[in-house]
């Protein structure tokens, strides 16, 4: 898993109309202040609005604005509306029918991974990250071994 160029400038795009406090953005403007091809921020601008994060108004005095309240979307909820759901390895995804799950050793060390990162990305608001008032934290089980069962699929030994 990997956040994308994409993701990274529909952030950055974001962050501009955060900043803008409820006004209209050019996308021309955004892709220009952020070295963004036009092209492709047309199509980040097409993610986000089918995504319900902005929406799209045409014309001359056309642009973007946010339709959601940035106050109340986390990170985590940005990134999987531009890229999809976070999914460390396949054998993660929800759904996912991993036939070595039982046995392998990793396949734990995976969803807790899984888990902290998306733990992580959840912990703030897109607001909070860009107005400066908060910052991403980890919760205190990750640091804590014996939580590690907790936060994966794997069975706790008190269980066995």
């Amino acid at each position: 898993m990997d956040i994308t160029r994409k993701t990274d400038y529909a952030l950055r795009m974001l962050a501009m109309l955060i900043e803008n406090e409820g006004g209209l953005l050019s996308v021309r403007v955004a892709a220009e202040q952020n070295d963004v091809p036009y092209s492709f921020a047309r199509s980040i601008q097409h993610s986000l609005v089918h995504a319900g994060i902005i929406e799209s108004l045409r014309g001359v005095h056309g642009g973007m604005r946010l339709k959601v309240d940035p106050a109340k979307v986390t990170l985590k909820e940005v990134v999987e509306a531009v890229q999809g759901p976070f999914v460390m390895n396949d054998c993660c995804a929800e759904g996912a029918e991993c036939g070595r799950s039982c046995f392998c050793q990793f396949h734990p060390v995976w969803f807790g991974v899984q888990s902290l990162v998306s733990d992580y990305l959840s912990s703030v608001t897109l607001e909070e990250v860009v107005l400066g008032t908060k910052r991403p934290c980890v919760d205190p089980k990750f640091t804590d071994p014996n939580a590690f069962p907790l936060y994966t699929d794997m069975p706790s030994a008190s269980a066995e």
